[in-house]
């Protein structure tokens, strides 16, 4: 992560000519942001999506950083990744899903749905055509597993084991996750699956699970542009993305008496490895205690 933040550091001196208080600025605004990350257990820029970045701003805010300060840090990112883009590093920007300016007021705690409203979105798609079986199958899929929209979207048909009811990821750094699935999860996703998805896909080599009316991989703009959609026909008021059904999982597993070790096993999280070894828990286990947790397994 030095090396390209170097190399940006270096283009700003000698292509654009900028001062060196103004180079400064710039290399303490990533270097802070790399702080994070790392501390995240992120290695390589290409890990990093939009929520991370959220996620740093986020503890900035609760440094008590100034206002200024955090805009200041985002103006940077946002010059750094058009860099990263323009110079091929990267296929695709996730400053593009941040606001210019970070709204400071906005609560500390992310936005969770109640089961009620988990089950309000769940009704919205028309499951009538393709794409409402399709959404339908997205949407269950995403409120038994939690998995970021990242894993969504890369989710591909030899993951899937429908009939022991388990899925198969491959998160952050390559790490493996056995992830149980509900039986309204399995339901739509063997729906989809047989009714669905074959008359949306033109191609027999797409072998993503998810994909869009002109049978193309769904992107992340995709899922967006369609969870707004949900949230304003479910009625909805509370500002939900697609992370919010991903901290939903999250909080109703827990509310419910899951251990905080199933938890970590199901959504990958890294944070604790710097401070403990995972303990190893078997699929076996992950399904017993997914089944007895879930309030909707």
């Amino acid at each position: 992560m030095e090396k390209e933040v170097a190399e940006f550091l270096n283009f700003l001196a000698n292509d654009r000519h900028l001062s060196d208080n103004t180079i400064m600025s710039y290399r303490r605004d990533l270097n802070q942001t790399m702080t994070y990350l790392t501390s995240q257990g992120i290695s390589r820029w290409q890990q990093v999506d939009q929520y991370m970045l959220l996620g740093a701003l986020n503890a900035f805010r609760q440094q008590h950083k100034a206002n200024s300060t955090i805009n200041r840090v985002i103006s940077s990112l946002r010059q750094f990744y058009k860099y990263m883009v323009r110079h091929h590093y990267l296929t695709a920007n996730p400053m593009d899903m941040i606001d210019h300016q970070y709204n400071l007021n906005q609560p500390t705690t992310p936005v969770i749905l109640s089961e009620e409203e988990i089950e309000q979105l769940l009704q919205v798609p028309d499951t009538s055509t393709p794409i409402g079986i399709r959404d339908r199958a997205l949407l269950e899929i995403m409120d038994a597993t939690g998995m970021r929209v990242s894993e969504a979207i890369t989710l591909e048909l030899a993951s899937l084991h429908l009939d022991i009811k388990l899925l198969r990821l491959i998160g952050k750094n390559g790490r493996e996750r056995i992830i149980p699935l509900s039986q309204p999860a399995v339901t739509w996703l063997a729906k989809y699956l047989k009714n669905s998805r074959p008359q949306l896909v033109k191609d027999d080599k797409i072998m993503t699970v998810f994909v869009n009316a002109h049978g193309r991989p769904l992107t992340r703009q995709g899922i967006w542009k369609k969870m707004k959609e949900w949230v304003g026909k479910a009625k909805i008021t509370k500002e939900v993305t697609p992370q919010t059904i991903r901290y939903s999982f999250a909080v109703h597993l827990i509310e419910n008496g899951a251990d905080v070790q199933l938890l970590q096993e199901i959504l990958g999280y890294n944070a604790m490895k710097a401070l403990q070894p995972y303990l190893k828990v078997t699929p076996q286990e992950l399904t017993a205690s997914y089944l007895k947790y879930h309030p909707r397994a």
